[in-house]
């Protein structure tokens, strides 16, 4: 069976070259084509992006005007185009022309306005690291979306991105201790008991830690397991306070919140 990442992809690709012209890849699906990770993405629908002036003149009066140029069908969206907009140039590989796609950083911002500001932060932030976009391209394209709902989320969201996180789920920590009002320094390096240790995040102006625990870090084994232990005692041992977060604490923010909280008291 085709993963739903690759039957995507695949499908985005064939939706691309037969729009060729008239729409280009965009969305959480141009994502998926750069091979970033999305964040509630609906992989039943490939989202494109018209290429066509909406702008028509009428046949007997030859007035212009403007229609809605969103189409809708099953498994697919055409948006409207994005006044201003400029495509990424085409290429051409063995096998045949790559479909016309949008550039990244304004698919970022697309797939933030479809599914909220984490479904933004997931991917930029792997983008930015990667060196596909850069926080400066970001603040400029979101112009492209002045007037769109949803957008002011994920413009309140751009100063947030951060090459520094370094997994979906520690941007998504981020987000939600940003949202509790927290302020973060990300991947902070210290000397404890003679060793390196770099934890996720630091409460500013804190003895604070916070560290996401993705469990498939581990991969099973349990010699890492007993040295993550063992860095987390010594941090414990030099007066800070650990707290950690888990993939289900993400949906609890108020669980979260008491926990930092609490930590916050003991540190003091």
């Amino acid at each position: 069976m085709v993963e739903p990442e690759r039957l995507h992809v695949l499908t985005a690709r064939a939706l691309g070259r037969q729009y060729a012209g008239r729409a280009a890849v965009s969305h959480h699906s141009r994502l998926l084509l750069a091979g970033l990770p999305t964040y509630a993405a609906d992989l039943r629908t490939v989202h494109l992006t018209s290429v066509v002036d909406p702008v028509r003149a009428d046949r007997e009066t030859g007035d212009a005007y403007r229609r809605n140029a969103t189409v809708r069908r099953p498994g697919v969206v055409v948006h409207e185009p994005l006044a201003g907009l400029r495509l990424a140039p085409a290429d051409e590989r063995p096998g045949g022309a790559r479909p016309a796609v949008l550039p990244v950083a304004v698919s970022l911002l697309q797939a933030g306005l479809v599914a909220g500001p984490e479904a933004f932060l997931v991917p930029a932030d792997v983008a930015v690291r990667r060196g596909s976009t850069t926080p400066d391209e970001l603040s400029d394209v979101s112009g492209l979306f002045r007037g769109h709902t949803g957008i002011g989320p994920v413009r309140a969201a751009l100063p947030w991105v951060d090459a520094r996180h370094e997994s979906p789920g520690e941007t998504r920590t981020a987000h939600l201790l940003r949202s509790l009002g927290f302020a973060l320094e990300p991947q902070v390096e210290m000397v404890v008991e003679g060793r390196l240790s770099r934890p996720d995040f630091r409460i500013r102006g804190t003895r604070v830690l916070v560290e996401f625990d993705g469990a498939v870090k581990y991969g099973g084994d349990g010699r890492a397991l007993f040295a993550e232990k063992q860095r987390e005692d010594a941090l414990r041992r030099a007066g800070w306070v650990v707290v950690r977060v888990v993939w289900a604490d993400l949906a609890r923010p108020q669980v979260v919140l008491a926990r930092v909280r609490s930590a916050l008291a003991a540190a003091a």
